[in-house]
C-alpha cells in the first residue's frame, strides 16, 4: 500500500510541538506511526526553525526543548523534502494566494502534488486557493476526522 503524502505547513509543525493536546500533535503522531509520508518544503523547515529561534531569543522557557524536539522529529519521521522553488513557480503561486509570505509554501505544495495539504491558516489557504490549484487543503482537525477514510482506502 502506498502511504498517502501529507504536506505540512510550519503552523502545524509548531503547534504540534508546542500543544500536546492539539489536533496538530495528533497529525504528527500519525506521521510518527508511519501511516503517512510527510512532505516538507525546505521553506517550511526554515520557517519552523526561525520561529523556534525567535521563541528562544524571547526567553521562552521551553524553546531549547522545542528546538531539540523539532530536530528529533525530523530524524524520526518519514519525510519527503521539497527544495526551494524557482522564481517562475513562486510568481505563479503569488498570483493564487493573497499573502506574499505564503506564496513559496503554496508553490512548493503545487510542485509536490501531495494527497493533502494540512494547515491551520485558512485565512490565506482558502477554498478558492484549493480550487485554483487542485490541492486538497484541510485543517489538522479536519484531517484527523477524515483520517479513517484515508487509511482504509
Amino acid at each position: 500500500m502506498t502511504r498517502p503524502r501529507v504536506f505540512l505547513d510550519s503552523g502545524v509543525l509548531i503547534e504540534g510541538l508546542v500543544s500536546p493536546w492539539s489536533a496538530a500533535r495528533g497529525v504528527l503522531i500519525l506521521g510518527r506511526a508511519a501511516l503517512f509520508t510527510f512532505v516538507l518544503a525546505e521553506i517550511v523547515v526554515e520557517e519552523t526553525e526561525r520561529a523556534l529561534l525567535r521563541k528562544l531569543a524571547q526567553g521562552y522557557g521551553g524553546a531549547a526543548r522545542l528546538r531539540d524536539d523539532f530536530r528529533l522529529l525530523m530524524k524520526r519521521l518519514r519525510v519527503e523534502r521539497i527544495q526551494h522553488v524557482s522564481p517562475a513557480r513562486f510568481e505563479a503561486a503569488r498570483r493564487l494566494i493573497r499573502h506574499l509570505n505564503d506564496a513559496p509554501v503554496l508553490a512548493a505544495a503545487i510542485v509536490a502534488r501531495p494527497d493533502w495539504l494540512v494547515t491551520d491558516n485558512t485565512k490565506h489557504f482558502t477554498v478558492t486557493v484549493a480550487r485554483r490549484t487542485g490541492l486538497r487543503i484541510v485543517t489538522p482537525i479536519s484531517f484527523l476526522e477524515q483520517s479513517g477514510a484515508i487509511l482504509s482506502s
